[in-house]
Parts: C-alpha cells; sequence; structure tokens
C-alpha cells in the first residue's frame, strides 16, 4: 500500500483554523471572523485564480463542472490559499466597516502565521508569499486606520 499522505485541501485548513484558533471565537471577533471566512470563501472562488498555477486553474476547472461554489478551495490546498491571500487584501477587497476590515487583517495575519507554524507548508519556498502577505498587511492596516480617522473627523 502507497503510504502517501492525501493532500489537505484549503477547505479542511480553513475548517481546522476556524476551529483551533482561540481569537477567532472571542465574543468581539465570532460574528466579525464569520463573515471575513465568507467574505475570503467569495474571494477565492472569484479572484484566487490570477495567483494559482496552470495545473490549479485546471483542476478549479474540473471541480467548477460539478459544483462552482466553493471549488477553489476543495481542490488546491494550503500553499495556493496562502499564495492568494496578498490578492485578498487588496483595498476593492478590504471589507467596508472599519471594525470588519481589522478583524479581516487580523484573520488573514493568523491565518498565514498558523499556516506556516503548523507546517502546512514549506517556510522557505512559501518564503516571498509571506513577505508579500506581511507587506500588504501593513498598506492595509495604514488604509483602515486612515479610514477610521477620517470617520472620526468632523
Amino acid at each position: 500500500m502507497d503510504n502517501q499522505a492525501v493532500p489537505v485541501s484549503a477547505q479542511r485548513v480553513l475548517d481546522v483554523f476556524y476551529a483551533r484558533t482561540p481569537i477567532l471565537r472571542h465574543p468581539s471577533m465570532f460574528g466579525r471572523s464569520r463573515q471575513v471566512r465568507t467574505h475570503l470563501e467569495t474571494y477565492l472562488d472569484t479572484e484566487a485564480e490570477h495567483w494559482l498555477t496552470d495545473a490549479e486553474r485546471t483542476l478549479v476547472e474540473a471541480e467548477r463542472q460539478v459544483d462552482p461554489a466553493g471549488a477553489v478551495a476543495r481542490v488546491t490546498g494550503p500553499e495556493a490559499l496562502l499564495a492568494t491571500l496578498p490578492g485578498f487584501l487588496d483595498p476593492e477587497w478590504i471589507m467596508p466597516g472599519v471594525h470588519q476590515a481589522r478583524a479581516q487583517l487580523i484573520v488573514v495575519a493568523s491565518l498565514a502565521r498558523w499556516i506556516v507554524s503548523a507546517g502546512l507548508v514549506d517556510r522557505t519556498e512559501m518564503s516571498c508569499s509571506v513577505l508579500e502577505i506581511q507587506t500588504r498587511l501593513d498598506l492595509a492596516r495604514r488604509r483602515v486606520d486612515a479610514r477610521a480617522a477620517s470617520a472620526l473627523s468632523p
């Protein structure tokens, strides 16, 4: 019998991450983190292909023939999920409310850190994605902080 493990899907990564991350269960984050997940799943279904390899796009297209919703998360793995996260931090994907946006940034930062620390990806191989996520998180934080400040201005 073959001893190869079944690859972990991005869907399973998200399921486990949401189940095991204490901050996402905190009362101030629980509802918002669920909104972020729904928003992330929409992003994956509509924009993730820009970040996927040709082979991954082929798998996604085949899976969409079965069921379009969630196809990306079902057939890609943690590497693809990590590689797509920078785009989820683009201004057009940042959630509209300041509190929602801050929750989104917390989820992305925690998810990226968890994927790497759990050993689901090779940190060295994914170093460019990790650096890009950090850079985009910093930019997104500045934008969200500016939005919050302008909301407080008379």
